[in-house]
């Protein structure tokens, strides 16, 4: 469960990428703006101790709850949303990726640390 600490980054996030949104539609480029604000509230997130599945869980929700309501918007408005959405996803797998492998390294290393310690009895 997320702590309003975390909620409260990923509502600053939404406000941030709905004015995002808006400057594309106005064709202006975001796209480096959108992965920016993406990166700093995961971080933040993480930092007020979300972990990658609520993350996902409830920035995901927020940001499908936009993309479905938006009335009246350019290609480039929903892409922009779109956009943020799959960047946030990127990051999540790329650091889920990043943790199994560091999983499988200390796994790795101490079945190595024991199967040496027992050939040395």
């Amino acid at each position: 469960m997320l702590n309003s600490f975390a909620e409260d980054i990923a509502g600053r996030y939404v406000l941030i990428v709905r004015k995002l949104a808006e400057m594309a539609g106005a064709n202006l480029i975001v796209g480096d703006l959108i992965r920016n604000a993406t990166r700093n509230c995961l971080v933040g997130m993480h930092a007020a101790g979300a972990e990658s599945f609520e993350i996902r869980q409830h920035l995901g929700a927020l940001i499908a709850s936009h993309i479905h309501a938006l009335q009246v918007h350019s290609d480039r408005t929903l892409a922009a949303w779109v956009h943020a959405r799959n960047h946030m996803e990127f990051l999540l797998f790329i650091e889920e990726r990043e943790e199994l492998a560091l999983r499988d390294e200390a796994g790795a290393g101490a079945g190595a640390g024991a199967g040496a310690g027992g050939l040395m009895h």
